[in-house]
Order: C-alpha cells, then structure tokens, then sequence
C-alpha cells in the first residue's frame, strides 16, 4: 500500500492566500464596472465569480483543517498553521463582503472615497500573498518582518481612510438612509483593513514562537 504524501502546509497556506488575491481583484474590477454603470447587466454574475473563489478559499481551509488532524508531525506548531489559515479565510469573507454590500445596500452611485478603500484593500491582499511566500522561510528570512509591518501600514492608512470618509459622509450626505448605508459600507471596508493586520499579526507570532 501506497504511503500518503504528507501535506505541504506552508503550499497550501499559499494557496488560500492566492485565491484571496484572485478574489480581491476581481472585488476590483467590480468596482470598476460599478463606476461606469450601476445598472450594468453583469452585477449578480460577478457577484457568482466572486462566491466561487470565496469558496475555493474556503476548501483549501477545510483541507488544512483536515491535514491537521491527521498529520503525525507538522512543521510548526498546528494551532499556528490554523490560526494562520483561518485569518486568511476571515480576511477573504470580510472582502466578499464588500462586494455583495452593493447589492444588498441597493448603492447606486459610488462615493470619490469608495475608491481609496478599493485600492488599498487590494495592497492589502497583495502584500499577504507576499508574506505567505517568504513565511515557509520565516528561520532564514531577511525581510519577513519588514514585509509584515508594511501590512500593520497599510491598517493605519486604511483607519485614516475611514476616518477622513465618515467625516466626509456626515458633512456633505442630507439623505439619512443614505448616511446610514454609506456608514455600514465604510465600516465593512475598515473590516479588511484589520482582518489584514490580524493576519500579519499571527504570521509574525507563528515565525517567533517557532523560531
């Protein structure tokens, strides 16, 4: 009998993380096709495209999950490997999330701000899928702590982001549904920002505890 192939952790850890990535910039490209025309056809099937990546996400954490239970000897501490998975698997809900608060907030026109949040949710992404390559390396790595503060960055910028549009939103929106829609939806956007530093934050602890 055949003896099981023993699970690359850290490779799937990469994976999840690319299909948050893959997520994130078509979440972008939403945006972008929103902008042009509200009504446009193609919303409920971006929104589908979106769920399957979400999805996909979420058998890969399903499949970690799996592996853990079952691996004799894993190459840190399992909970760290969990912990680190399931953050990135939070961090790829709260960016569906985003994308199906247009339609269920019934937005039809986007803010000037709406754009800043875009942009830095998808630096966000990035900079995870950049940290995931260097962490199976995290014993030898010179830049994994330097890449991992970028990402508790990219969380102060996207705290001012939030702060500078609900200031923005209160002094020029009249309309009190619109208000509190637009509140709700810079909130969900904030959401990433933090889910990005709380993964950044559990790659960091993971390298120093099994260091």
């Amino acid at each position: 009998m055949a003896k099981k192939k023993e699970a690359d952790f850290f490779e799937l850890i990469q994976k999840e993380a690319n299909f948050t990535n893959e997520l994130t910039l078509r979440v972008k490209e939403l945006f972008g096709e929103f902008e042009k025309d509200s009504n446009f056809s193609g919303l409920n099937e971006k929104l589908e495209e979106i769920h399957k990546l979400e999805h996909q996400g979420d058998e890969v954490h399903a499949e970690i999950v799996a592996e853990l239970n079952s691996a004799f000897i894993t190459p840190i501490d399992r909970e760290d490997i969990f912990y680190v998975s399931a953050n990135i698997n939070r961090l790829t809900n709260a960016i569906e999330n985003v994308a199906f608060r247009l339609w269920m907030f019934n937005i039809k026109e986007l803010r000037a701000d709406a754009h800043a949040f875009i942009e830095l949710i998808v630096k966000c992404s990035e900079k995870i899928v950049e940290i995931m390559a260097d962490f199976k390396n995290f014993k030898k790595s010179k830049t994994l702590p330097e890449i991992i503060h970028q990402a508790y960055d990219y969380e102060n910028d996207g705290d001012r982001i939030y702060r500078n549009a609900v200031r923005d939103l209160f002094e020029t929106e009249k309309d009190p549904i619109e208000v509190q829609k637009w509140r709700e939806f810079y909130h969900d956007m904030e959401k990433c920002f933090d889910a990005c530093s709380d993964l950044a934050g559990s790659v960091e602890r993971a390298a120093l505890k099994n260091s």
